[in-house]
Formats: C-alpha cells, structure tokens, sequence
C-alpha cells in the first residue's frame, strides 16, 4: 500500500486527529495492510474479532445486517471493526463487504493499546459512540 494513500487517510480520520508525527507513524509502520476485492466479505457477523480493527485506505465498504439490508457504507477515513473488539462477546456485530477495489489498514488493539493508550481510548469512544447512533 502506497504510504501517501495510508498518511491521507489517517488524517482524514477524526480518530487519529491530534496525534503527533511520531505516533502516526508509528501506528502506519505497525498496521498491516489488507487488500479485497469487489464483494469480498471483510468481517463476518459472529466471528471472533479477535482484537482487530480497521482503517479504509481506498475504495468503500458496506455493512450488513444478516436479512441482507445496508446498514451503511464507509468510506476513505473511516475506522471498521471497532465495535466487536469493546463488545463483552469480543464478536462481529454486522457483515462488512468490500464495495469495489478496497484497501484496508489493520491493527490488533494489543500491539498499540501500551503505546498508544490515547489512541485507543479514542476508538473506544468511537465504537461506543457508534453503538449509540445504531440503536437511536
């Protein structure tokens, strides 16, 4: 993944706002980059999270509620699978399909949460805040 396509999309996301070159790159240097094509399922509704989640790089996902209805799309910027890693299960909340070409940042919250603590309780509220506006 290019490292302009990961640095553009990282400040445009309000989560990393705030954070100082050496922490964003840090956090660049430590993710992992994903790549999907179009339809390709991300996350699977009631897999284990596993700790992981994800930033948008490029392209655009939809997340989808098992009838099959769009819940939403993401899009550049926007941060994906937070939600199961607060939930008490540590599950998939919903199914995240990739919608064309997708390029994802990934990161497991035990490898940041000791250097970035600020970081992660800024995805933390995120995901609560996430929660909230579903259920309204």
């Amino acid at each position: 993944m290019d490292i302009d396509v990961m640095r553009t999309a990282m400040v445009n996301c309000e989560l990393f706002a705030g954070l100082n070159q050496n922490d964003l790159g840090g956090l660049m240097m430590s993710g992992r980059a994903r790549d999907f094509f179009d339809g390709e399922t991300i996350y699977s509704k009631g897999d284990d999270a596993a700790g992981v989640f994800a930033l948008i790089a490029s392209g655009k996902v939809e997340a989808v509620a098992e009838n099959g209805f769009v819940v939403t799309e993401m899009n550049v910027g926007e941060v994906i699978g937070e939600v199961g890693i607060i939930s008490q299960q540590g599950k998939r909340t919903v199914t995240v399909n990739a919608v064309g070409p997708t390029e994802l940042l990934e990161w497991n919250i035990k490898d940041i949460q000791e250097s970035s603590p600020n970081f992660v309780k800024k995805l933390k509220e995120l995901a609560w805040k996430r929660l909230k506006n579903w259920c309204e």
